[in-house]
């Protein structure tokens, strides 16, 4: 995994290939990339198809994403990869896409329950940078999740909202939609 340093690397290859393209984060990481990964980044995959460029050892800056979460984004399409090699695999026997589908599921659960709510938002901006929208729909899906059954405090210290309303104004909007704040989990 990256660390804190600068021009840290972290090879994210696989044995099948030594294809990489080396990205550099705007915190000064340098990732090694395995091909299949990289082309998980839309962002990347368009630059290489769209301009016909050769996929060469360029190194692509990538201003809006830094180290923890290019390693997690690396991680998580990694590990995608493979659970759609074993899905392919699998095709039509029921009990191993069952397996397959169980072993991705406590994947992606262990993977976000080991961010916090801030590295969860950074991830969710890099993710939509990249443009990865099977990891930016997981992720939006992993805070609605989270907000589900909150109190509007918990949801507004989520998302940095500030309380712009009076406390009066609060009680007359729990008095009027009073069925909205029942069953609400505690924080």
């Amino acid at each position: 995994m990256a660390d804190d340093g600068v021009n840290t690397k972290v090879e994210a290859v696989s044995k099948a290939t030594t294809e990489t393209i080396e990205l550099r984060t705007e915190d000064g990481g340098v990732f090694d990339v395995d091909k299949p990964v990289a082309m998980e980044f839309l962002i990347l995959k368009s630059f290489y198809e769209d301009e016909g460029r050769v996929f060469d050892k360029t190194s692509i800056r990538l201003p809006n994403v830094k180290q923890l979460e290019l390693s997690k984004v690396i991680e998580y399409c990694t590990r995608a990869l493979e659970f759609g090699a074993k899905s392919a695999a699998a095709a039509g026997d029921k009990d191993a896409e069952r397996m397959v589908r169980q072993e991705r599921e406590g994947f992606e659960a262990e993977f976000v329950d080991e961010l916090s709510n801030e590295m969860l938002k950074e991830l969710i901006l890099a993710v939509n940078f990249l443009d990865i929208k099977e990891m930016l729909d997981f992720l939006i899906r992993s805070v609605a999740n989270r907000i589900r059954n909150r109190s509007v405090a918990y949801v507004r210290q989520f998302f940095d909202i500030e309380n712009d309303f009076t406390p009066q104004e609060e009680d007359q909007i729990h008095q009027e939609n009073a069925w909205a704040f029942e069953g609400v989990d505690a924080d």
